[in-house]
């Protein structure tokens, strides 16, 4: 059976029991403990949690997945990074009879799977489930009771797993060597038994210290690996021999001209199978709106393709760039499925290609270094943990790619160092975002158990409501008022306040009644809730008070012209540069706005002209700016642009402005006029493959022109010219410049060459081999090199030694001819030990090394330590 005809039995089965079939989310989950989707619930907690209402009591789905946890064992014929799951869950309905029935029923009915084949757990103490498992025709031999570490979900959340919905589950194995004899009915054998299905019996919501408090209504949560039930029920070895990955192993045979031989611990094969998984992972990863980058979703995109990059360059033999070419063969096996693979294949290629190349580039660097640190080991000996850290987070080496190649020279790494310097980095990154979510968490619930309701946005049409204070949080806690001086949240039952959203920064302004005055300092939102940052200035505020909220509407206008400008901006971008540019961040500001697109080189003077021109062409236009409210699937057929990688309900909010039409919650202008005048004020590199715009409109776009014409006079006045003469003023002034920097360099090639002259005639004989060691002032490091070269051109045979001293820093530069590198002169060596004396380091070759340091007093001792080891080196 193929994984697409699976796949669909699955669908269309659960479908006949009155689900309603919802589309796979994305690989971008809403929680916010959690980097990506990693089970078919997760889009659905909601649901179970009794949040929200859902479409319908009984659902099922295929959804896209992404675990990590087991990222080094990829490449085995088991595990994957990306995979599909299929469930099928109930809200309030069906529960454990119906879940074990219909589990039954497809197995054995529709699938036709020999029983003999199959077993199931349950929960030690759940006797209802076991004996719905015989009633339905299960053998009580092949029923199992486990404890809560494999038969809870999560596991272990009784003892101390997380707080979510949670329950008992019955897992579902299949036999995977039915040409052994049968398994002894009371023995287990994991190796052999493999978990196809899981039934899930969410009917708990577990809170702090363990306490299991019964849901609403009682769930239906299972999951079904699509990729390994096809491998079992096929009788296959695992994932990769499934219609899956084949193609894309055929393809990659094709590219590299070896071959995959289905053996588990051979080399080349697991490079087959660790490339084929990371390239699917990223190319669904990339289809779901996340970019390579080097914190969040963004590392472990990253991580995946550099791995697969190793794979393939160091096994595989892919001397150059081959991720993109590999893309097209996953997206023409999954598009009919995820449709967004083929709208979105350009941008995965694009980004393929950037971040192999760039990778390589990396790679290319970060091994001189490598090689520079490792001269100095000896067989047997470790590369200290701190030099694995700097080479990754400074150089963006691998700890795999260092492993490797030190291993080729006999020497080890210290990982455990490694590992602590890079738990305590994340550590450091983390550690204030942890706490700022672990708070609002905490808040959140709060509000909820005491029944305070979700705000009311009436920002969009007003600036000005009358509301009362629902909620007063002093950090983490719920209190009933707030003195003068106190800095606290506030929430209310309506408020005209934006709330920070899709890069616009929340309003600021001012809540006020007869006994209390406030300052709105920020404004979030979280869960339904809208979060007023304020301070107390005059008075008390106290719950249950009704309030005035005054949106800063001065404020509110810069922000709202600065937004809709980011609108016409993405609108000219696509215009000049091509279709392929989607945003991929912003910031409104009152003051300014930053535009992130996707754009894999800088913008030309000229583009960037035609950009701005464009977008006040469409600002003197005076559109009309127009939002609605639409069912997302009527706002795409109209072709409402959305933000890449972004998740959006079933109603979403279009805002259109002439040419312009784009899916965005935040406040906008009623015409385009009203934004009066844009001015780019910057164009650079964000990260790999995307660009930022810096710009600013109105008022601040007048002052920036007006700044630029008086920079322009005072440099016109300075040259004695006018600005319309400034430019060829500029090319006078260059040309002769030129000329005199060529007259300059004349006169230093004279003098370096009396130099070299010089000290070639001051040569000195150490053991039949010429020696100059000497000072040379003014000389950088360059010029350094420069000297040895041509002076050891001149010797033929021997060794040089130079150093300089300038502004306080020390630079050293040894070379040393090949007959003497055969006589075991390392001028790598040589240059590590001498800079030890000037308080610095270096490195390079046996043949040329440098070094700098702090210390010029110790110059003349670290020459002297140089030209010692050198002479020893040659009696040696």
């Amino acid at each position: 059976m193929l994984g697409s005809d699976l796949r669909k039995l699955y669908l269309e089965f659960f479908e006949s029991k009155g689900a309603l079939r919802l589309p796979s989310d994305s690989l971008v989950t809403n929680d916010p403990t959690l980097l990506f989707t990693v089970a078919g619930m997760v889009p659905l907690v909601p649901y179970f949690l009794g949040e929200q209402e859902p479409p319908s009591r009984s659902v099922t789905t295929v959804q896209k997945c992404l675990r990590t946890n087991d990222i080094d064992g990829i490449g085995d014929s088991s595990h994957c990074t990306f995979f599909e799951m299929l469930g099928n869950f109930s809200f309030g309905g069906y529960f454990k009879k119906e879940a074990i029935a219909w589990s039954w029923e497809f197995l054995i009915d529709v699938l036709k799977l020999d029983l003999d084949r199959l077993r199931v757990t349950v929960y030690k103490d759940d006797d209802e489930a076991f004996a719905l498992w015989e009633s339905v025709g299960m053998p009580t031999r092949k029923i199992f009771r486990f404890g809560e570490d494999t038969n809870y979900w999560p596991a272990n959340v009784i003892s101390d797993g997380p707080n979510t919905a949670c329950g008992p589950c019955s897992e579902i194995f299949f036999d995977t060597r039915p040409n052994l004899p049968p398994t002894p009915d009371a023995e287990w054998d994991d190796e052999r038994w493999l978990e196809i299905w899981n039934n899930v019996f969410t009917q708990f919501e577990r809170r702090d210290g363990g306490i299991l408090t019964p849901l609403p209504r009682k769930n239906i949560d299972t999951g079904m690996g699509l990729e390994r039930t096809t491998a079992a029920i096929n009788d296959l070895r695992g994932p990769f021999e499934t219609d899956f990955f084949v193609p894309i192993i055929e393809r990659l045979q094709s590219l590299s001209g070896k071959t995959y031989t289905r053996t588990e611990d051979q080399k080349t094969d697991i490079a087959f199978r660790r490339v084929a998984d990371h390239v699917r992972a990223m190319t669904f990863l990339i289809g779901d709106g996340v970019l390579p980058s080097n914190v969040g979703r963004g590392y472990v995109l990253r991580r995946l393709m550099r791995r697969a990059i190793l794979a393939g360059r160091n096994v595989l033999g892919f001397e150059k760039p081959f991720l993109a070419a590999v893309v097209p063969t996953i997206v023409a096996e999954y598009q009919e499925v995820y449709q967004e693979l083929k709208h979105r294949e350009f941008t995965i290629l694009r980004y393929a290609e950037i971040e192999e190349s760039q990778f390589r580039k990396t790679l290319a660097g970060g091994s001189d270094r490598l090689n520079a640190l490792l001269e100095g080991l000896s067989e047997g000996d470790k590369l200290p943990g701190d030099d694995v850290f700097t080479l990754f987070t400074t150089y963006g080496f691998p700890s795999e790619m260092t492993r490797e190649i030190a291993l080729e020279r006999g020497v080890g790494i210290d990982q455990k160092r490694y590992e602590e310097r890079l738990a305590e980095h994340a550590l450091i990154s983390n550690a204030g975002r942890e706490r700022e979510v672990m708070v609002k968490n905490v808040v959140v619930q709060a509000l909820r158990e005491t029944g305070v309701p979700s705000t009311l946005f009436t920002g969009y049409s007003e600036t000005v409501s009358a509301a009362k204070v629902v909620a007063i949080i002093a950090g983490s806690t719920l209190t009933s008022e707030a003195q003068e001086g106190e800095t606290v949240q506030l929430l209310l039952d309506q408020t005209p306040f934006y709330a920070e959203a899709g890069g616009q920064v929340g309003d600021t302004g001012r809540i006020h009644s007869d006994y209390s005055e406030l300052t709105v300092d920020d404004t979030t939102k979280d869960s339904g809730y809208y979060f007023h940052k304020v301070t107390v200035t005059a008075g008390v505020v106290k719950l249950g008070e009704v309030v005035r909220a005054d949106v800063d509407v001065c404020r509110r206008d810069a922000i709202r012209r600065n937004h809709s400008t980011t609108h016409l901006l993405h609108h000219a971008l696509q215009q000049v540069l091509g279709s392929h540019v989607q945003q991929r961040g912003s910031m409104v500001a009152p003051d300014r706005l930053r535009f992130d697109f996707s754009h894999d080189k800088p913008m030309s003077g000229d583009e960037i002209r035609r950009v701005e021109a464009i977008v006040n062409e469409q600002i003197l236009a005076d559109y009309a700016v127009d939002t609605s409210e639409k069912p997302i699937d009527e706002a795409k057929r109209m072709g409402a642009m959305m933000l890449f990688g972004e998740k959006y309900g079933s109603t979403v909010r279009v805002v259109s402005m002439g040419p312009s039409l784009e899916f965005c919650g935040g406040t906008h202008v009623a015409h385009t006029s009203q934004a009066g005048l844009f001015k780019l004020v910057s164009e650079g590199s964000s990260q790999a493959g995307v660009r930022r715009i810096e710009g600013v409109t109105g008022e601040r776009a007048l002052l920036k022109i007006l700044d630029q014409e008086r920079i322009l006079q005072d440099a016109s006045s300075a040259l004695k010219t006018t600005p319309t003469n400034l430019v060829a003023a500029l090319e006078r002034l260059q040309s002769d410049l030129k000329s005199k920097e060529k007259e300059l360099a004349s006169l230093q090639k004279a003098a370096a060459g009396g130099i070299v002259a010089e000290l070639v005639a001051n040569a000195t004989l150490v053991g039949g081999a010429s020696f100059v060691v000497s000072t040379v002032a003014g000389a950088d490091g360059d010029t350094l090199r420069t000297l040895t070269d041509e002076i050891l051109g001149q010797l033929k045979s021997g060794v040089v030694i130079l150093g300089s001293a300038e502004g306080g820093k020390v630079s050293l530069a040894i070379k040393v001819s090949k007959d003497l590198v055969d006589r075991k002169v390392n001028a790598a060596a040589i240059v590590k030990a001498a800079a030890v004396v000037v308080g610095g380091g270096g490195g390079g070759r046996p043949e040329f090394a440098q070094a700098g340091g702090k210390d010029p007093s110790k110059l003349e001792e670290a020459l002297a330590k140089a030209r010692s080891l050198a002479e020893a080196a040659l009696d040696g």
